[in-house]
């Protein structure tokens, strides 16, 4: 129900033109490596070879939007192909940069390949390799109209899919950050960055360990506040900030980021990250100066958070 409401307000937003694109110059390998970072674990877990091709030419479109499209993509294209491979790169096509996702996956029929595009609609091979809600692909067909980026699709069924976006190469390359422009904070800048993160899932943890160990942090995982506790205690420094989940075995969330601020510092920053989009939970945590982020995480929204603390570091050690 989460997906399901989450994807149907993305429609909404594009659809009604709330969803406005922020344009601007990138160089495409930094939305390519967050993403490999997304889908590394998933397809080393389905024994599938991920490969992402470097590429250092810079576009002009929304970050945001484009991430968000390619993150459709290359989702669909591990979530259906069972054995081989998942392959991104990029071609330069004139005064544009076209990137490809092609897998070797179960492949769509012809008579199928404009109506996949629709919303709900789901191959019947589709629904019983994977589970899925037939939006995914309908959301990638309306950010590429808002950006008025072109898609196409080519496929065989049996021998896999090639899907394509073509994104407007800038004028100029992008300032390197520092320069002045706003930038996210580069992967390597999260280098060293000590997280706290407590949920009563150990799979969640392991999940949590693989995505913010491939952005450089390093993760301090617990179950509970008392096992939290007393791994930090035995840790030479403090860590940035902590990442708790809300629904816990003993207690919740909010009581136990309280509980640790109060042992180690009050000025810690911390997010709550919960299903639970109810008014009463999100203004509980803001009364405690508690950033709130909803699940299913989005890595982007997360990562964008843990910059923020590294800024707030350098600006309290200067």
């Amino acid at each position: 129900m989460e997906e399901i409401i989450g994807a149907l307000l993305d429609i909404s937003r594009l659809d009604t033109g709330a969803l406005k694109p922020e344009i601007a110059s990138f160089r495409v390998d930094e939305v390519l490596r967050q993403l490999e970072l997304e889908f590394a674990p998933l397809a080393r877990e389905k024994g599938l070879r991920l490969v992402f091709v470097p590429c250092s030419l810079t576009v002009r479109s929304d970050r945001r939007l484009l991430r968000r499209l390619l993150q459709n993509l290359v989702s669909n294209a591990v979530k259906y192909t069972t054995e081989g491979r998942v392959l991104v790169g990029c071609r330069r096509r004139g005064g544009s940069l076209r990137i490809d996702v092609y897998d070797t996956g179960i492949g769509i029929p012809r008579s199928k390949q404009r109506v996949v595009f629709t919303e709900f609609h789901r191959l019947d091979q589709g629904a019983r390799v994977a589970r899925g809600l037939g939006l995914g692909l309908s959301i990638v067909e309306r950010i590429a109209r808002v950006l008025d980026h072109r898609v196409e699709l080519e496929s065989t069924v049996g021998r896999g899919s090639h899907f394509c976006v073509e994104v407007p190469l800038a004028a100029t390359a992008a300032r390197p950050r520092g320069s002045g422009a706003q930038q996210p904070l580069d992967v390597g800048q999260l280098t060293g960055m000590v997280v706290l993160c407590i949920d009563n899932d150990a799979k969640i943890l392991d999940g949590m360990d693989t995505l913010l160990g491939g952005w450089g942090c390093r993760v301090i995982a617990a179950t509970d506040v008392a096992a939290a506790t007393e791994a930090l205690r035995q840790e030479e420094t403090a860590p940035a900030g902590l990442l708790v989940d809300y629904h816990l075995d003993h207690g919740d969330g909010i009581a136990a980021i309280a509980e640790l601020r109060g042992t180690f510092g009050a000025e810690l920053p911390a997010i709550l990250v919960t299903a639970d989009r109810s008014a009463a939970v999100r203004e509980a945590a803001h009364a405690h100066h508690i950033q709130v982020v909803n699940k299913p995480i989005k890595p982007a929204a997360l990562r964008a958070l843990l910059a923020q603390w590294r800024i707030q570091q350098v600006a309290a050690a200067e």
